[in-house]
């Protein structure tokens, strides 16, 4: 390992495995990404309902928008999200991205429902053949595992429903409505997520966040809103599950309402399976993947923390003390050579880098995190000095080890493959975010003696912020079509498929970016930035015109029908009015 694995009880058990496709797959349990690549039309009742003609997109009169725009996203949706999220994820979670597993002969990148799906596997293969007390029935197991994998399936058709108006232009000529149907994939993932949230699982977990990631569609009014669970909950019950099932195969646990444990029912002793070293990595995987999500939320949402919280999170956790080992330790001595003497951007050096950094950002938001807590909590001032502290340590680790090589990838961009980009361009879209975030916690804290340490990075990431969403706007990103129904290729959600039909999407990274809310985040921040310099005479009026179109163009290019993204395009363009 890198620095050490997240401290669990670890134990062993042989798994069987086969090999589907050149990657190993667990035998006896199909994951939901297997039916989700072997058999992409295997469909809910509800979507299976709305089809007639699998292979037909076209438009012939009004009364068949409904259907063919369900038609359309049915076929779509599992392209753009691999090809969207699962991008990005995978990296993260993936070889080189990962603090907590050091495996050199695992994926590059790990696709979200892959991870998941055989981690669930794994659980029932262990209280199949390992605890001889069976609280639930193999058969009834099997028939929640089925319907939690088809929750997990509407909940990824409703995020990937956001992008279907970039599908609809580039398929289908003429005007078509696709709000509604948008806005019944909703409702139907939200219903839905009122028994995930009692079906504990892997595939539960990353249900109930992408819900959480899903933005309330325009047309939605403000009493529907209220009435159900919203996505923020859905986000911290994924988080809770986690711990839960990190616990489920270890020492006994009760809560008010029932046992939790799998003791033995005549001696109450508690059983403990031998887990494999491979899902002890799977496990860190998942494990890594809910603490970046949940670090995010502190930061972006302004939160405390749920997995790795406290003022000290970042210097006492053991996940982000491996996260920093890795950092300044294995990574920095194996780029030592690469920072000094150079070297050649390959697209295999390329992702190491990219995934390193991924991992540097996190620890900078982590510590931005808990710098922010200490602020909105009024703790004493030495524990926002120990805040403070950590944070110019993380933002020296980033700048020593990081930064160089992402500045030599930069200069070398237009040469990797796509994937590769749109990795680089989140990555550093994401830091700076954080510095502007941090700078602006600072500034509505009245914190003017930290702020002023700030002045230089902050200066920094409002200009890189820029040219980062400019090289987003002005990339290009392909999403290859549906596949066709003879395609049994077992890896279609790493690597897109030869025997797709139709031609592909092209659109720009900012239109594809799975996390549109950090753009608006970022917009918002940078528009301060320019009018504050506007006004102080700092930039001149064709200058603030043209930074001003350009965040403009940046939220047009997001998805339309989230009522987030709408919001922010009207205040923004009410500002540009007063300004001008």
């Amino acid at each position: 390992m890198h620095a050490g694995v997240v401290p669990t009880a670890e134990v062993g058990v042989d798994r069987a495995v086969e090999v589907v496709g050149g990657e190993p797959r667990s035998r006896g349990a199909e994951t939901c990404d297997t039916r989700c690549t072997e058999n992409p039309r295997a469909l809910s009742p509800e979507i299976s309902a709305l089809e007639r003609d699998p292979k037909s997109t076209a438009i012939d009169t009004p009364s068949s928008n409904a259907e063919s725009v369900n038609i359309l996203l049915t076929q779509w949706s599992e392209q753009v999200f691999h090809l969207g999220f699962g991008a990005i994820f995978g990296h993260w979670v993936g070889r080189d991205g990962c603090p907590f597993v050091n495996d050199p002969t695992s994926d590059i990148s790990i696709a979200p429902l892959k991870l998941f799906g055989e981690l669930d596997a794994c659980m029932d293969k262990q209280l199949d053949g390992n605890l001889g007390c069976k609280f639930v029935a193999s058969d009834k197991r099997a028939e929640m595992r089925y319907q939690t994998e088809q929750s997990l399936r509407r909940a990824m058709q409703s995020f990937a429903a956001q992008w279907l108006p970039a599908v609809i232009q580039k398929t289908v000529g003429g005007p078509i409505q696709y709000e509604e149907v948008v806005r019944e994939r909703w409702r139907i993932s939200r219903r839905d997520m009122l028994k995930v949230i009692n079906r504990t699982s892997y595939q539960s977990v990353l249900a109930l966040y992408l819900f959480g990631q899903t933005p309330i569609p325009l047309g939605i009014s403000e009493e529907e809103e209220m009435d159900g669970i919203s996505g923020v909950v859905c986000t911290q019950t994924a988080l809770l599950q986690l711990q839960q099932l990190r616990e489920r195969l270890r020492p006994c646990q009760f809560n008010s309402s029932k046992v939790s444990g799998r003791s033995n029912a005549v001696t109450g002793s508690v059983e403990s399976p031998n887990l494999t070293q491979a899902f002890l990595d799977l496990e860190s995987r998942a494990y890594w993947a809910a603490v970046m999500w949940d670090t995010t939320s502190s930061v972006t949402l302004n939160i405390r923390s749920s997995l790795t919280s406290g003022l000290k999170g970042a210097c006492l956790e053991p996940a982000w003390r491996l996260a920093r080992g890795f950092l300044v330790g294995s990574f920095h001595a194996k780029s030592e050579d690469w920072r000094k003497k150079g070297f050649e951007v390959s697209d295999e050096i390329a992702p190491q880098i990219i995934s390193a950094a991924a991992v540097g950002r996190f620890y900078v938001w982590r510590t931005i995190a808990s710098l922010n807590e200490s602020l909105r909590e009024g703790v004493e001032e030495s524990d926002v000095l120990f805040a403070w502290d950590a944070f110019l340590d993380a933002l020296d680790v980033f700048k020593t080890t990081l930064l160089p090589l992402l500045r030599t990838c930069e200069r070398r961009l237009h040469f990797l493959e796509p994937v590769e980009r749109l990795n680089w361009y989140e990555v550093v879209l994401h830091y700076h975010l954080g510095i502007l975030i941090l700078a602006d916690a600072l500034e509505t804290a009245n914190r003017l003696d930290l702020l002023s340490q700030l002045t230089e990075t902050r200066v920094d990431a409002e200009q890189e912020s820029f040219n980062v969403l400019k090289f987003g706007l002005d990339s290009r990103y392909n999403i290859c079509g549906p596949l066709d129904g003879s395609c049994n290729a077992p890896d279609v959600n790493l690597i897109p498929c030869v025997c797709s039909t139709g031609e592909p999407i092209t659109t720009s990274f900012v239109a594809i970016d799975p996390y549109p809310h950090h753009v608006v985040a970022s917009v918002r921040l940078m528009w301060k930035a320019i009018s504050r310099r506007y006004r102080q005479g700092n930039i001149k009026l064709e200058a603030y015109s043209y930074l001003s179109s350009t965040l403009v163009e940046a939220l047009e290019q997001l998805p339309p029908s989230s009522k987030m993204v709408q919001s922010a395009r009207e205040k923004l363009q009410a500002s540009l009015q007063l300004n001008l």
